[in-house]
């Protein structure tokens, strides 16, 4: 994590300057059906077909002057998803063989390959959530992000 990323995170969590309130979180949080994929080994990539891919359209909604990136790392953080932080997303694709990761797309939109050559694109905007358990993406490994 950049040093800048470090000093911003023991700043907010010193002062709760930045970060969205309880009340701001439960706002922005709207209740979504889970889309859910599966991936075999493509020879590549060794997904895991036991282990899905699971994209929540929508979950977040602005919710006043909160930023949508501290509004994403509060709801993973009540989730239990520390170590949080904001990054774009890689452009090669790259695969997790020991962690689950959860990417949140904060701003922007992005068209994001999962599963290897034989996966499944997928265009993913703003306020979107995209959870993968020990397997593959073409994501990066944050649980938070910004896309331009």
């Amino acid at each position: 994590m950049p040093l800048i990323e470090i000093l911003k995170e023991k700043v907010e969590k010193i002062t709760g300057w930045g970060r969205p309130t309880q009340r701001e979180v439960d706002a922005a949080v709207r209740q979504r059906k889970p889309n859910v994929f599966r991936f075999s080994d493509d020879g590549i990539v060794p997904n895991n077909g036991k282990l899905p891919l699971i994209v929540y359209r929508g979950p977040i909604r602005e919710a006043g002057p909160a930023d949508p990136a501290a509004l994403f790392e509060a709801l993973f953080e009540r989730n239990g998803w520390k170590d949080s932080w904001q990054d774009g997303i890689y452009d090669y694709v790259h695969y997790h063989s020991q962690i689950h990761e959860v990417l949140g797309i904060a701003r922007g939109q992005a068209t994001v390959l999962f599963g290897g050559q034989r996966g499944r694109a997928f265009k993913l905007k703003a306020g979107h959530i995209r959870r993968r358990g020990n397997t593959t993406s073409a994501a990066a490994p944050r649980r938070s992000t910004n896309v331009p």
